[in-house]
């Protein structure tokens, strides 16, 4: 999971680097479908009761990158990726301990309070308050995230592969994705997803891995959990816009990263 982490840091920084967010998502979801339908001949078709698991999620996905590419419109990667994930840990365990009847344990329940009240600090910082829109399009990302983690975790279980779940959730989710983003852009999406095809072969293949990681640990931990350790993306992320981006390292920023480190480090020795 932290190597899953890195690499979501590493694709969440090339898209907010690019021209248009919704593009760049774009294209990264046509690089992830390319590889996901290799793999559709060898997993199995997903019996009647996932297909109603699939739609749903997949328009938590959907919504999710609108909303992504919203926040990165309005907020540097420091400000917009704390916020779009800052609740995604305390929202997922909720969501999964009243639907799924996962608790956690004292542990993890530590853990996943430190890694949320780290980026929680992340997100107090001083030069993100004022910014509303910025505010609005992160918390609808960071609701559905927590709704399509447990959602998926659901999926998976349902399915009972976690591979096929996962290569016809990304098939279906990026050509729907890739439709809104035409009826959006119009016949210029073509012309842009050219101008930036080494941008979007980068972040589609970081995408593909970091979600794979993702989806497979949701096999064989609890959602909380899991997801904590996901949003140590934040540690990298605040890196990456440091070094990359010349973005401020606030101490709000640093106490957050610290909050997160003590978190993953809680999750891990309960496990």
């Amino acid at each position: 999971m932290l190597l899953a982490a890195l690499l979501h840091a590493g694709w969440h920084s090339l898209v907010k680097s690019g021209a248009d967010q919704m593009v760049t998502l774009a294209g990264m979801g046509m690089v992830a479908s390319l590889a996901a339908v290799a793999a559709l001949p060898l997993v199995p078709v997903p019996p009647p009761a996932v297909w109603p698991v699939l739609a749903l999620s997949v328009a938590l996905h959907v919504g999710y990158k609108l909303c992504l590419s919203r926040a990165y419109a309005h907020g540097d990667l420091g400000e917009a990726f704390p916020l779009a994930r800052g609740m995604v840990p305390l929202f997922a365990t909720v969501i999964a301990l009243t639907t799924l009847g996962q608790v956690p344990s004292t542990g993890q329940a530590l853990g996943i309070g430190a890694v949320s009240a780290g980026i929680l600090a992340v997100m107090l910082d001083r030069q993100t308050q004022a910014n509303w829109r910025l505010w609005m399009a992160a918390a609808g990302a960071g609701l559905a995230v927590a709704g399509y983690s447990v959602l998926d975790a659901y999926g998976i279980h349902v399915f009972g592969d976690w591979l096929g779940f996962t290569a016809w959730l990304i098939v279906i989710d990026n050509i729907v994705f890739l439709a809104t983003s035409r009826l959006a852009r119009g016949a210029a999406l073509w012309r842009h997803l050219g101008a930036m095809k080494g941008r979007v072969l980068a972040s589609g293949a970081l995408g593909l891995a970091s979600f794979c990681v993702f989806l497979w640990a949701l096999s064989r931990g609890p959602v909380g959990a899991v997801s904590a350790l996901r949003e140590v993306s934040m540690l990298f992320a605040i890196g990456l816009g440091a070094l990359l981006h010349q973005e401020a390292l606030s101490a709000a920023r640093l106490a957050g990263a610290l909050l997160m480190v003590l978190g993953v480090v809680a999750i891990a020795a309960s496990n």
